[in-house]
């Protein structure tokens, strides 16, 4: 073994021990080793459990190891602090927050003197920490997304250029102020999230100009298709990196499938194209753990051969228990129960299913199991660049988003989708968001939701406006990610809080009616234990007068006896 042989049989052999140490090597050889995590410069290698940058080894301690490889594997999310505590400390005692902070100055003076930058490790104020991203990567992403939408853009303002030909021409509709206003209000809210500031910002002036009452003049509206000339030619630039953060379009694996078996493949994959989600098939474990690094999976499928792999299965949990969120693992068994190395963690169930549909089913329990922890978002807005903006922004952070783009359909999607959180445009078509706002404040039922506003338009009176009505905050577009993040983040901490005084006043005067029958009883045990006292003084006396009449009666009679016998005589 020590001249690097891979293994040893000795004779006489048993030729089935044979062959499965011979396909036991095989796999081995096929299974590729576990990835080194990076970002950019930066290298972590979870078999060595070193980490370099641009070649320098950084002396870290286990715990900014572990605190570093939680960013890596989760390169797209802020952690909070208690965030921090709840994956690094689940076990054994919790420090206090100083001490994240202690370990994050540490791991950035490691990392600056290796070579890296001092912000390495990014501050997100008010949040908690993350990795800085990187940002190449980050502008291939954002242009990706501003493709999509780019043709849709260029459209609203080639409207624009011929209202204000049209204008100048005298050739006008009625409502043609309206409806350019529409489309600038549109453009300066959108504009700014693809880095289109200056863009934004002519968007907005426009919607100022053509949302007067009067009339424009000659010099109104030339000024109008020099504005809209600037807004087309500062759309020909290249797209520039904004503070929005996150448009990943790699689409979300529902099934990560580990198996070998085509026909179970064949079984799961007819279920899946019913419900339209996305099934990637590998044939290891070692390349499920690779899968997990670059694709966000929602759930991972083991097939029952693997529940002999009870190593390999343990450390696919052990690279499962460091996503955030949780993603749960199903394996498929021919006998129930779960080994118990592989029982003791909590994300991994056992089924012996009677048929592919029980799998399915299994499988969405375990996805809305995981799901109904996250905070469930629903945005409305008529825009649907906002939208995708928006879902591209919040589902990285680990939050549950529906958007809706028809006002009218509200009531219909909100008993459904049972929001915890509320985002809502102020101008919308047929309803707008203060009418909505309005109906969620009037029902009973729903009047407790966190309300969001997210407009473009910040004039004081409509912010005053917005919060007389019952929204909890207001957030100007374009959308600033690290601050919209904090909003939510510091709006759901308190309605958390609410809910726990709420709570616990709920147990206090359950405790106080508790007390207060047994106060009862106790006092009126007193009142009666207080009048048998009485009674019985009263008895007593009375017996004591009656004991004294009797004594004064017998002394009567006998003086009368002895009356009688004197008169005898």
């Amino acid at each position: 073994m020590d001249a690097g042989a891979d293994d040893y049989l000795g004779k006489p052999f048993d030729p089935q021990e044979l062959l499965a140490r011979i396909r036991a090597l095989l796999r081995r050889s096929h299974q590729p080793s576990t990835p080194i995590l990076t970002w950019g410069d930066l290298h972590l290698d979870p078999v060595s459990t070193t980490v370099t940058y641009s070649d320098n080894l950084v002396p870290v301690t286990p715990k900014e190891y572990a605190l570093l490889e939680l960013f890596l594997r989760n390169s797209k999310r802020v952690f909070s602090c208690d965030a921090i505590l709840d994956h690094l400390w689940s076990y054994g005692g919790t420090p206090s927050e100083e001490a994240i902070r202690t370990h994050i100055k540490g791991l950035r003076y490691k990392l600056k003197h290796a070579g890296a930058a001092a912000d390495l490790i990014e501050t997100v104020y008010g949040i908690g920490y993350r990795l800085k991203p990187v940002n190449s990567l980050e502008v291939n992403l954002l242009t990706d997304t501003w493709e999509k939408f780019k043709g849709q853009v260029l459209e609203q303002v080639a409207v624009l250029e011929r209202l204000s030909i049209r204008f100048l021409n005298r050739d006008l509709q009625s409502d043609w102020q309206e409806v350019g206003r529409s489309i600038a209000h549109s453009l300066s809210g959108s504009l700014g999230m693809f880095g289109f500031s200056l863009s934004s910002e002519l968007a907005r002036q426009i919607e100022k100009l053509l949302g007067g009452r009067q009339e424009l003049t000659i010099e109104q509206g030339q000024w109008l298709y020099s504005m809209v000339g600037a807004l087309q030619e500062e759309l020909e630039r290249p797209v520039s990196l904004p503070d929005l953060y996150y448009f990943d379009p790699t689409p979300a694996i529902d099934i990560l499938l580990v198996s070998v078996d085509p026909d179970l493949e064949r079984e799961i994959q007819s279920l899946v194209d019913e419900r339209k989600w996305h099934i990637q098939v590998v044939p290891t474990i070692a390349a499920a753990k690779s899968q997990l690094q670059h694709h966000l999976t929602r759930s991972i499928l083991l097939s029952p051969d693997l529940a002999q792999q009870t190593e390999e299965v343990v450390r696919l949990l052990v690279e499962v228990g460091k996503h955030v969120p949780a993603i749960p693992v199903i394996l498929l068994t021919d006998a129930p129960g779960l080994h118990p190395e592989i029982e003791r963690f909590g994300t991994c169930t056992s089924i012996c299913p009677n048929s592919p549909s029980e799998i399915i089913l299994e499988i969405e329990r375990s996805i809305a199991q995981v799901e109904s922890t996250q905070t469930h978002i629903l945005v409305v807005d008529d825009d649907l660049k906002i939208l995708a903006i928006l879902r591209a922004l919040l589902v990285p952070w680990g939050f549950r988003v529906t958007t809706l783009s028809d006002p009218q359909k509200f009531w219909e999607i909100v008993p459904v989708a049972k929001p915890d959180l509320l985002i809502l445009d102020v101008e919308m078509p047929t309803i707008n968001g203060l009418e909505l706002c309005k109906s969620v404040r009037d029902r009973a039922d729903w009047s407790h939701l966190p309300i969001i506003f997210l407009t473009a338009r910040t004039e004081p009176t409509l912010i005053q406006q917005v919060f007389a009505i019952g929204a909890d905050d207001f957030v100007n577009k374009p959308v600033v990610g690290p601050e919209i993040i904090a909003r939510i983040t510091n709006l759901m901490e308190r309605q958390q809080v609410k809910r726990l005084r709420a709570a616990e006043r709920l147990n206090l005067d359950r405790e106080q009616r508790k007390i207060t029958p047994d106060r009862a009883e106790f006092s009126n045990q007193t009142e009666i234990q207080v009048e048998s006292i009485a009674i019985q003084q009263l008895l007593q006396a009375e017996n004591e007068r009656h004991a004294k009449t009797i004594a004064e009666i017998c002394d009567r009679l006998d003086l009368l006896h002895q009356l009688f016998v004197r008169i005898q005589v």
